[in-house]
């Protein structure tokens, strides 16, 4: 709720609204990690999930300080207005970042003062996933995954066929920073279909520290017991809906996120983000035959961002692109059973301006995986393999003459095994084996 110099909260109240008919009628599914494709709760890699109260009460205003602290995470920090999470020590775009197991496009991997293109306070759950299972979302994601969970399209109806309604209002507020933020989401519905909106704010001014700072910037007192430039103001929202039939569901959102704020490392350097994003997502159960269930989903991003010197507009960063997954759960074979899987990407990703140190430039990617379980007397054997075709091509720059047009292609593969042992009742023993590749990200290839 506050950042590590501003720790005296105000105030914060967490209020959640229900109509006595909606408490009757609403059905609380079981949730599944999305870290096992197969609904089981027993996984050889541990999975770091915050969801509910927990995820309230931890809450803070960047990605990287909300999961600073858990087994094996730790967070970058570019001041209190951006940061991304490192597992294990790896960070940057070894970490994939997902939203609702879709790729989630923006810079952040690209420079530590990048924000993550998504506010925590607009999550319903976030895990951290490691072992075979992230071999579903992207070989790249050496160290882990982190996947961005909300409810914008429902995967299961959260009332029966009279129909009902609930919602969450969630208010903060901190001394530290004159921080304030606020959240709404409504839902409503039958067992046939499921509305959903959301809207959130939040804002703050400068960080209080208890020495005196020197700042620079235009306005501002020249030495004052703050952080120069720390402030920072986002809001955001969305709507989705879900259609519910009897073995599945079809599901269709958009969002909308825009932040404003500064870089502490430089005085008058502020930065405009705005991240539009629109999700297609479908589930067919109970298929029968060798194919059990079939999953789908596609997402198209459009992400921008301009940097401001002094007010002036500098360089200008944008990445868009679509990407999309297919994902089948076949029958089983004996006691192994499994999915199988296809995902894509395209990205097109340029920046114009005085820090412009990189071509416009497109990357294609597929990738064929699979996640394989194997029960056996003492545990689960887990196996996770994936194998990528990654197109990544320069387009030059109309502004920049340096930049040569080219194209560079990568077949990387990545494997990865894993056990688990139950030793005694309430005890496990698991360990991982994992070989990785990544291809290199375009500025990786032709930056200058």
């Amino acid at each position: 709720m506050t950042s590590p110099f501003a720790r005296h909260a105000v105030g914060m109240a967490s209020l959640l609204l229900l109509s006595g008919y909606a408490v009757a009628q609403t059905r609380l599914s079981e949730v599944v990690v999305t870290g096992n494709p197969l609904g089981s709760g027993e996984v050889a890699a541990p999975v770091n999930q915050l969801s509910g109260d927990s995820l309230v009460l931890r809450g803070r205003s960047t990605l990287g300080e909300l999961l600073e602290g858990s087994p094996g995470v730790g967070s970058t920090y570019f001041g209190p207005n951006a940061s991304r999470p490192v597992i294990r020590g790896l960070d940057g775009d070894r970490i994939r970042v997902l939203n609702n197991s879709g790729a989630s496009l923006d810079a952040s991997g690209l420079s530590y003062d990048h924000a993550v293109a998504t506010d925590p306070i607009s999550l319903e759950r976030i895990e951290v996933l490691r072992g075979p299972g992230t071999l579903l979302y992207g070989g790249s994601a050496a160290g882990g995954v982190v996947n961005l969970i909300d409810n914008r399209i429902a995967r299961e109806p959260l009332f029966d066929a009279r129909g009902g309604w609930l919602g969450k209002l969630n208010l903060a507020g901190s001394s530290g920073n004159a921080g304030r933020e606020s959240a709404l989401l409504l839902e409503t519905g039958t067992d046939r279909f499921a509305l959903h909106v959301d809207v959130f704010e939040r804002g703050n001014a400068d960080v209080a520290v208890p020495i005196a700072l020197a700042c620079s910037k235009t306005g501002s007192p020249g030495l004052a017991n703050r952080i120069c430039n720390s402030a920072a103001r986002s809001r955001g929202g969305a709507l989705g809906g879900t259609a519910f039939f009897k073995d599945g569901y079809i599901g269709l959102s958009s969002s909308d996120y825009q932040s404003d704020y500064g870089t502490v490392a430089e005085d008058e350097v502020n930065i405009a983000m705005r991240s539009t994003r629109q999700n297609l997502a479908g589930e067919w159960r109970n298929l029968g035959g060798p194919v059990q269930s079939l999953k789908a989903q596609l997402n198209r991003t459009a992400y921008t961002h301009t940097e401001f010197d002094a007010g002036v507009a500098g360089t200008v960063f944008k990445n868009e692109g679509t990407d999309g997954r297919l994902e089948a759960r076949h029958a089983r074979l004996g006691a192994l059973e499994g999915v199988v899987g296809l995902q894509w990407e395209n990205s097109e990703f340029s920046a114009d301006g005085t820090e412009a140190f990189a071509p416009y430039s497109r990357t294609r990617q597929t990738a064929l995986f699979v996640h394989e379980e194997l029960a056996t007397s003492f545990g689960k054997l887990s196996f996770g393999g994936r194998w990528e075709s990654v197109a990544v091509s320069s387009l030059g720059s109309p502004l920049v003459a340096r930049f040569v047009p080219g194209e560079r292609q990568f077949r990387p593969a990545s494997y990865a095994l894993g056990a688990a042992w139950n030793v005694s009742p309430g005890w496990q023993v698991s360990a991982n084996l994992a070989y990785n590749e990544r291809a290199p990200k375009d500025y990786e290839l032709f930056a200058d």
